[in-house]
């Protein structure tokens, strides 16, 4: 499990809205609760002690006073803020670290059997996630595996209403909340595709739907300081994923091969 932090985000699309509020002031004003009552914090955000003490059971803590001793030690590890070059690295360092806490290597493993056994597989996401999805359909290829990515609504419903059991579909989605993303997968998952999820939070549409879900660290902590890269811990997510499929010699050889291909292209 990672820190206090961590479980904070992957829940926190199951908190209700008055929880939310507890939650997005922890995050932004963590390292000046470590002494706070509970009366004062309920104050300061303006919600109940009941809601405080719900939301510190909702992210698997026993009660307040259990949570603020955990947060201490999150905020240990938490860095200060230096020259521009240096807190880029040292945001770099955190979320690897964080992917890396609520990752699964059982899960990722099946994943990767799901994918080779596949008769073809699709990639599902829009905007951002959709880049991610675009770069999983380049690796995958590279590999010799047949893939294709949709990046737009109608084109992932009607590529999901023609899919079967054989097939497998890898949905990107961060909030677990796009819409587009989620009726696609019912559709799919109805027709008996495998859904694999790749996304920043627990119970929430998306997971629900889904039959593996790889989790990923959330940016939210990070966009408060001004953290742009909204799709880091997602390519974590695909680094682990594709050097698990590159461990079989066929995809090795395939790989190597539009390698030598692409090197050769370059020299007409």
């Amino acid at each position: 499990m990672g820190s206090i932090l961590d479980q904070i985000l992957l829940k926190y699309q199951t908190l209700s809205n008055t929880e939310k509020k507890v939650a997005d002031y922890v995050i932004n004003n963590s390292q000046n609760l470590l002494n706070i009552h509970i009366q004062e914090l309920a104050d300061k955000i303006d919600v109940s002690i009941a809601t405080i003490t719900r939301f510190c059971k909702k992210i698997g803590t026993k009660n307040f006073v259990e949570f603020k001793i955990l947060l201490r030690d999150a905020v240990e590890q938490t860095f200060e803020l230096g020259e521009t070059i240096e807190t880029v690295a040292q945001f770099y360092h955190a979320v690897i670290k964080s992917t890396h806490s609520v990752a699964e290597i059982k899960d990722y493993e099946l994943a990767a059997n799901w994918i080779r056994s596949a008769r073809q597989i699709h990639v599902y996401g829009l905007g951002s996630s959709g880049l991610s999805a675009q770069e999983l359909k380049i690796r995958l290829s590279r590999m010799g595996f047949s893939v294709d990515t949709h990046i737009d609504s109608h084109g992932m419903i009607i590529n999901a209403s023609i899919l079967s059991s054989t097939d497998v579909v890898i949905a990107i989605s961060s909030s677990g909340q796009t819409r587009e993303v989620i009726d696609s997968i019912k559709v799919a998952k109805s027709n008996g595709a495998k859904i694999i999820s790749i996304t920043n939070f627990s119970e929430t549409a998306l997971a629900n739907q889904s039959d593996l879900i790889l989790y990923t660290s959330s940016l939210h902590l990070y966009h408060s300081k001004g953290f742009m890269n909204s799709q880091l811990s997602i390519l974590i997510c695909l680094d682990i994923l594709s050097m698990i499929l590159l461990s079989d010699k066929e995809a090795i050889r395939s790989y190597r091969q539009t390698l030598k291909k692409l090197e050769e292209y370059k020299k007409i």
